[in-house]
């Protein structure tokens, strides 16, 4: 477990402007002009004006396409490599088959897609299809092959470090503020449940929204991830590669809760007529795991600077003396008691994830001994084999 003092630092107002603005509609425009421009001009004033449209257009090409830095590194890849061996060998057919076309065109598809089904991966199909047909007027113009290589091979390069250098989409922020919005949905929602002040039309409404901020979290998670698994990563992208655990948890807690609110709904004439002293004490113990959530919510907000925790707002121990407080004696009890449950699992979670930097407690250090006790009797409980 990790010692190393707990400490974040909030953005200031421009990076928090950048971040906002990297994963805005007008930063794809920008980059888009951007590569256009760039594009265009470096085969023009180079001397090779031929070339410039079709550097130009395949910059333009990974940046709309590449709407992430791992998504436009694999089009990337994926675009030249398809070049790479559809025009060389495409342009050969044609060689060997002159001045017969009607051959060369059957014989190319033929040579070309049983390459590519050696390792389909490796093409995007969309891609290796247009240099196939060039090729039948290119085949035999070796310059015209030349611009059309050198067009995708730079002009991809070219849109690819253009995505990681202007705006790259910090999808890190876009995790914390969906991390901000889904905790302040979850307590919102679960404080009106446990104070009897939420009604039916509301469940459904506020159900929506926190399902969308789960939905929207797991792929920036999945964005983020991917990001990082670059050779070379950009610091908004170091910023947060440590808090991924930290996402994906959340995400889990909202779907959790969102779980939770479905059943709710469509069981919500059952639930009413529970017995009142077990709803009572149930919508008790909703409202303490809520209290270690707001806790857990306040630390994870980078908005605002503030000490770590101290302690763990929820151990396993006190959820386990909590369930243990609430007996099931129907079906529907049982039902949601297994969301309590499954609420309170995910909080603990959290909790450990928010409190590393704290030396395990005596408690923790006991549920870890016990925990091993009981995973090392159950094999000596088992009947022998027969």
């Amino acid at each position: 477990m990790s010692t190393a003092p707990y400490a974040h630092k909030p953005l200031t107002p421009f990076r928090r402007w950048i971040a906002r603005f990297s994963l805005s509609e007008m930063a794809q425009y920008t980059k888009l002009t951007i590569g256009l421009w760039i594009g265009f001009a470096i085969p023009y004033y180079a001397g090779f004006p031929d070339a410039a449209v079709a550097l130009a257009g395949s910059t333009m090409l990974t940046l709309a396409l590449g709407t992430s830095i791992s998504s436009a590194r694999g089009y990337f890849y994926k675009r030249v490599m398809s070049n790479l061996v559809a025009m060389p060998l495409g342009t050969l057919v044609i060689w060997l088959t002159a001045p017969d076309l009607l051959l060369g065109t059957l014989l190319l598809p033929l040579l070309i897609f049983s390459i590519v089904k050696l390792r389909p991966s490796l093409f995007q199909m969309t891609s290796i299809t247009v240099p196939m047909t060039l090729v039948l007027y290119t085949g035999e113009h070796i310059p015209l092959l030349e611009q059309r290589l050198l067009g995708v091979v730079l002009g991809m390069l070219l849109g690819f470090l253009i995505q990681q250098i202007v705006f790259p989409p910090d999808h890190g922020y876009w995790a914390n503020t969906l991390v901000n919005d889904g905790n302040a949905q979850s307590i919102d929602v679960l404080d009106q449940l446990s104070t009897g002040t939420l009604d039916r039309d509301q469940l459904r409404s506020l159900t929506g929204r926190l399902r969308t901020s789960s939905t929207n979290l797991k792929q920036a998670h999945a964005l983020l991830k991917l990001d990082l698994q670059q050779a070379w990563i950009s610091s908004h992208l170091k910023r947060n590669r440590d808090r991924l655990p930290l996402f994906w948890c959340y995400h889990e807690v909202f779907d959790s809760v969102v779980n939770f609110l479905e059943t709710m709904d469509t069981f919500y004439d059952e639930f009413a007529a529970l017995d009142p002293q077990w709803k009572a004490a149930w919508l008790g113990g909703w409202a303490k795991l809520v209290h270690a959530h707001r806790r857990l919510a306040d630390v994870a907000d980078l908005r605002v600077e503030r000490p770590a925790l101290d302690s763990k707002p929820l151990r396993k121990a006190d959820l386990r003396a909590l369930v243990e407080a609430l007996p099931a004696a129907s079906v529907f009890t049982s039902v949601y008691l297994g969301h309590l449950t499954g609420y309170g699992i995910l909080l603990c979670r959290l909790s450990d994830l928010h409190t590393e930097h704290l030396p395990p407690d005596a408690q923790d250090t006991r549920d870890a001994r016990e925990a091993k006790d009981d995973s090392a009797a159950a094999p000596r409980d088992a009947p022998a084999a027969t």
